[in-house]
């Protein structure tokens, strides 16, 4: 008998990032980086769309240029946590794909969190909604 068997269950993590919050496939990638606008910091690129009335999501790219694979996790947790903390309070509809750059993976959880508040507060503050195609209704 091998140890899985005898284990129980895992339970279902409460703060995990539900399905329907997630940008999976490489076409919405590809969709939300060809249409969407922009919105810089100093080490992550906040690149969004908006449509519909859908709970906000997000993707996550982070490439080998930042560092090994252990740190790319790293920075992959952080900016997962720092947008479960912000979701309710983006413009529902909003897509969104955060792309690190040279120094994310040098930042703690916290201070990701700070960087990224800056573009969540510039998406939530931005009045017109815009389209996969990048216009204005």
């Amino acid at each position: 008998m091998t140890g899985d068997a005898a284990r129980p269950a895992q339970p279902a993590r409460a703060h995990a990032l539900p399905k329907e919050a997630r940008v999976a496939k490489r076409r919405e990638f590809l969709r939300i980086q060809g249409a969407g606008r922009r919105i810089a910091t100093r080490h992550f690129l906040v690149v969004y769309v908006r449509q519909g009335d859908a709970p906000a999501r997000l993707g996550i790219t982070v490439t080998k240029k930042i560092g090994n694979a252990v740190l790319r996790n790293r920075v992959k947790r952080s900016v997962r946590e720092a947008f479960r903390a912000r979701r309710g309070g983006l413009a529902s509809g909003a897509s969104l794909v955060v792309i690190a750059r040279d120094g994310a993976a040098r930042l703690s959880t916290s201070e990701t969190a700070l960087d990224l508040a800056r573009a969540f507060d510039a998406l939530a503050a931005e009045p017109a909604a815009t389209t996969p195609d990048g216009a204005t209704p």
